[in-house]
C-alpha cells in the first residue's frame, strides 16, 4: 500500500490507525543560521531544486523536497492575510521596529554564528489600555486590518494544493498567534499584573487576536481549506508561562472560538508550541485540538506519557531534541534520537516525526543522518532491526 502525501496526512491527523510509513513534518531551517548555510552550499540542495507552478505564481518548494516532508504550513495568501504594518517605535527603542497590531518591537541585529541580519524580539510597548487603545484607534484593530483585497477562490486553492500534490500537502496558517502576540506584546509581567488588576483588558485583547482568527478562518474556509495551523507558544524550558488557572480563564476560552470555528467547518486545526506543555494539553484537547506540533524534550516534554493518554484524541507532530542532540550528538546519537521518537510516538498512528524546532546550528552530518534515519525507520509496520 502506497498512499499519496494527502491520504497519508488525513490519515495520520484524523487518527485513523498506522498509514504506509510515518509522515514527516519540520519547521525546516532558520534562514540566518550556520544549517541553512550549510544546505545553500550543497549537492543536496542542488539535487533538489523545485518549482511548482500555481495560477500562474511559481513557488520554490526545494527545503520541503530535502526533508521529504508531506505536511508544511504553506499556502499562496502568505503573511499577508492581516496588514502587520511595522512604524518606526518610540524614540526610547532606537533603530527598532514597532508592530501596530500586538506592541512587539523588533530590530535588525546580526547572528553570532555567521553574521547575518536577524529580526529578535526587544521588548513590549503596549504595556497599557492607554498605549494599545491610541495605536488601535489610530491605525485599527486587528479584525480591521484584515485585508479584503486578498482572493480567497476555490480555483486559487485548488490549483496551489494540485501543484503540490507530488511532493506535500499544505496546511494553511493562520495570521496572529494569540498568547505570544499578548505577552510579547505587553510584556510577561504586565500580562500578569493586568490578570490580577484589569483581567477586563485581557479579555478585550484576546477576544480581539481570536475574533481575526476566526474571521480569516472562514475566508479560509471559503477556499477550501482543510487543514489549518497556528503558531503560539506556552511554555518555558520546564514550565508553562503562564499556570492553568490562567488558561482556563484567559487564554482556553479563545482558543476554543479557533478550534470551533475550525470544526463547525470540518476543518482540522494544529497548533505549534514551544516548552513544557504537557498539563495544558487535556483541556486543548477537549475544547478541539486536533494535532499539537513541537514536543520538546529539552523542556522536559514526556513523549511517551502524552501519547499514552492522548494519543487516542490527539495527533503529535515532532519531538526530536534539536536542542541538545541533534545539535551537539554524534551520528550515532540522532539516529538513535529519531529511533527513540517513533518508537515512541509511531505506534497505531497518529504521529508525525520531525525535530521539535527550526534547525539552527545543526552540523551537516548530523543533518544528513537525521534524514537518512528517518527514511530507514519510517515503515510500517516498524521494525528497528
Amino acid at each position: 500500500m502506497s498512499l499519496s502525501k494527502r491520504e497519508r496526512v488525513f490519515r495520520t491527523v484524523e487518527l485513523d490507525g498506522e498509514p504506509d510509513v510515518v509522515p514527516i513534518f519540520t519547521l525546516g531551517f532558520e534562514r540566518t543560521a550556520k544549517s541553512f548555510l550549510a544546505f545553500k552550499d550543497s549537492e543536496e540542495k542542488k539535487e533538489c531544486a523545485t518549482w511548482v507552478k500555481a495560477t500562474n505564481i511559481k513557488y520554490l518548494i526545494t527545503e520541503q523536497r530535502f526533508w521529504n516532508v508531506d505536511a508544511n504550513p504553506m499556502d499562496p495568501w502568505g503573511y499577508n492575510k492581516v496588514k502587520q504594518r511595522l512604524r518606526k517605535a518610540p524614540p526610547e527603542y532606537p533603530d527598532c521596529r514597532l508592530e501596530i497590531i500586538s506592541g512587539r518591537l523588533f530590530k535588525n541585529v546580526k547572528q553570532v554564528e555567521t553574521g547575518l541580519d536577524y529580526s529578535w524580539y526587544i521588548d513590549g510597548y503596549f504595556t497599557s489600555p492607554e498605549i494599545l487603545h491610541f495605536y488601535w484607534d489610530k491605525y485599527g484593530r486587528p479584525s480591521e486590518l484584515i485585508n479584503d483585497r486578498l482572493n480567497y477562490s476555490p480555483r486559487i486553492w485548488e490549483a496551489y494544493v494540485e501543484a503540490l500534490s507530488p511532493y506535500l500537502y499544505p496546511l494553511a496558517p493562520l495570521a496572529i498567534a494569540p498568547l505570544e502576540s499578548l505577552f510579547e506584546g505587553m510584556t510577561i509581567t504586565r500580562v500578569a499584573y493586568h490578570m490580577r488588576k484589569n483581567p477586563h483588558f485581557i479579555h478585550e485583547v484576546m477576544s480581539e487576536y481570536a475574533k481575526t482568527n476566526v474571521e480569516i478562518i472562514k475566508r479560509l474556509d471559503e477556499a477550501g481549506v482543510e487543514i489549518v495551523w497556528m503558531f503560539d507558544d506556552l511554555g518555558y524550558k520546564g514550565q508553562t508561562i503562564f499556570s492553568l488557572k490562567h488558561l482556563r480563564e484567559f487564554i482556553l476560552p479563545y482558543y476554543k472560538k479557533i478550534y470551533q470555528a475550525c470544526r463547525k467547518r470540518g476543518m482540522l486545526v494544529i497548533q505549534h508550541s514551544c516548552g513544557k506543555i504537557d498539563e495544558f494539553l487535556p483541556d486543548m484537547v477537549d475544547a478541539g485540538l486536533n494535532g499539537i506540533q513541537a514536543l520538546e524534550p529539552a523542556a522536559g516534554v514526556d513523549l511517551a506519557h502524552i501519547k499514552e493518554t492522548l494519543g487516542d484524541r490527539l495527533c503529535l507532530l515532532g519531538g526530536l531534541d534539536s536542542s541538545r542532540v541533534l545539535n551537539f550528538g554524534t551520528v550515532k546519537e540522532v539516529e538513535e534520537e529519531v529511533k527513540r521518537g517513533i518508537k515512541t510516538a509511531a505506534p497505531d498512528g497518529g504521529y508525525f516525526v520531525g525535530p521539535s524546532h527550526n534547525i539552527l546550528n545543526m552540523p551537516w552530518e548530523n543533518v544528513l543522518a537525521m534524514r537518512s534515519a528517518i527514511e530507514k525507520y519510517r515503515k510500517y509496520p516498524l521494525n528497528f532491526a
